[in-house]
């Protein structure tokens, strides 16, 4: 059984594409329905992987360009409403946590501790994403792009969860894959776990700069239990 350490972490916020859940496989199947009335060749899954991380709209925009087919610019928002369409239909029909996921959500939450969820994915696809696939964890927060907040790496969604949990910046932890996440913790000054098993390798995150990360969800568990929680 694990104990708080007196200076108490009160919050863990994760990402969700490539931290928490597996969804490759499905945004992958909306992207490459847009691109295909294009007659744009389909993307495979090690591509699809990275083009991921801000935001859907992004990586369907960073398709085309790299595809070199010219794409009208009048186009483009036909092309995101068919990608936005295609994922509606299908968000979650092969998205999985990744193996270990639901033992440690729990684990966290027997401490006492909140957890939460941020994502540059549209906050209605997040919420339906997670209901389906995580349905009996009760987090303080679920929270994608809307109105309200900046896209990730801007720290303003994480700040805003933080007080709706009353957490301030020496009391969070936040676990990502990318290098957009590596971000998001530098600008809101907290704690930052990077794993590599999810959208990023790690070769390609320590090409960024980024070192330390982790390479399966006992390392990721390991690491908060070790560092931030005793036994």
């Amino acid at each position: 059984m694990y104990i708080i350490w007196a200076m108490a972490i009160r919050l863990v916020a994760f990402d969700l594409d490539g931290t928490l859940l597996d969804t490759l496989d499905d945004i992958r199947g909306a992207v490459n329905y847009a691109l295909s009335a294009w007659e744009i060749p389909a993307l495979d899954r090690n591509t699809m992987r990275e083009y991921v991380g801000r935001g859907l709209r992004n990586a369907l925009l960073r398709a085309v360009t790299e595809s070199g087919v010219k794409v009208d610019d009048s186009d483009l928002p036909l092309m995101v409403d068919l990608m936005m369409s295609a994922y509606r239909r299908h968000p979650s029909t092969h998205t999985v946590p990744y193996s270990g996921i639901p033992e440690l959500l729990k684990a966290i939450l027997q401490e006492g501790v909140k957890i939460g969820i941020l994502s540059n994915k549209s906050d209605e696809l997040v919420k339906r994403i997670v209901k389906d696939i995580l349905p009996d964890i009760p987090f303080s927060f679920v929270m994608g792009q809307s109105d309200r907040f900046p896209l990730k790496p801007n720290p303003e969604s994480l700040y805003g969860a933080m007080e709706t949990v009353g957490a301030d910046r020496s009391e969070v932890i936040y676990v990502g894959d990318s290098e957009v996440d590596y971000e998001l913790s530098e600008n809101a000054g907290v704690k930052g776990i990077i794993v590599d098993y999810g959208f990023r390798t790690r070769k390609e995150l320590e090409a960024k700069g980024i070192s330390g990360t982790l390479s399966s969800v006992e390392a990721l568990k390991e690491e908060i239990f070790r560092n931030f929680l005793k036994n």
